[in-house]
């Protein structure tokens, strides 16, 4: 896992409504929900983070093994790549 810091693109607009994170991406004017485990990540993502954090996160709120944590981040952060800045 690398420890290069991963986040998220400057130009989003983003607010936490109820149980999720709302993020406009002004450059399509389309909105996109984060939901679930998504909603305790978002937040290190805006700030800027690592693989490493993202995953100790995980674990650590929602008592998860290190490999499903691993495996849950990196899908996470695939489905995330066009709201990412480029490292």
């Amino acid at each position: 896992m690398t420890s290069t810091t991963i986040r998220t693109r400057a130009d989003l607009v983003w607010q936490e409504v109820d149980d999720q994170v709302v993020v406009l991406d002004p450059g399509t004017s389309t909105y996109h929900g984060v939901t679930g485990a998504g909603t305790t990540l978002w937040p290190l993502l805006v700030r800027g983070t690592t693989r490493a954090e993202l995953v100790a996160e995980l674990r650590s709120v929602f008592s998860v093994e290190a490999a499903r944590a691993e495996d849950d981040v990196e899908v996470f952060l695939t489905e995330l790549a066009p709201f990412l800045r480029e490292p």
